[in-house]
């Protein structure tokens, strides 16, 4: 039997978080650990198991930026969820890392959260 996937969400609002973790779960996959700060979610991307990370931008007034270098250099594929407006430096910085605009629709998260969990050899050619 194939394991779940398993996700880190990084996302300061507790509420939100929530919702991450409901729609993490509805599509086969377990959120194995949240942070709700910078620092928290630093150790966790330097330790944790996880085949992908939800990444809020903005997290309790810091950028994300330090995790989602451990993340990038651990070979961790991420996303951005985000309502910040700052989407060209994300991209100039993260080209690869998709991002889904805050209030997240399960539809986009599920496509994403996808996107990142098949290996590139697996997709069809454009």
């Amino acid at each position: 039997m194939k394991q779940a996937p398993q996700i880190l969400i990084v996302e300061d609002e507790i509420l939100i978080a929530m919702d991450l973790e409901d729609m993490v779960a509805e599509m086969g996959g377990k959120a194995i650990a949240s942070a709700h700060n910078i620092q928290t979610a630093m150790k966790m991307a330097e330790s944790i198991e996880a085949d992908a990370a939800i990444l809020d931008v903005d997290v309790a007034g810091q950028l994300v930026f330090p995790v989602a270098d451990i993340l990038e250099a651990r070979g961790i594929p991420f996303l951005f969820n985000t309502g910040h407006s700052a989407e060209h430096a994300l991209r100039a910085r993260y080209a690869s890392a998709p991002i889904c605009r805050k209030p997240t629709l399960p539809r986009q998260l599920k496509k994403a959260l996808q996107a990142l969990l098949t290996p590139p050899s697996l997709t069809a050619p454009t």
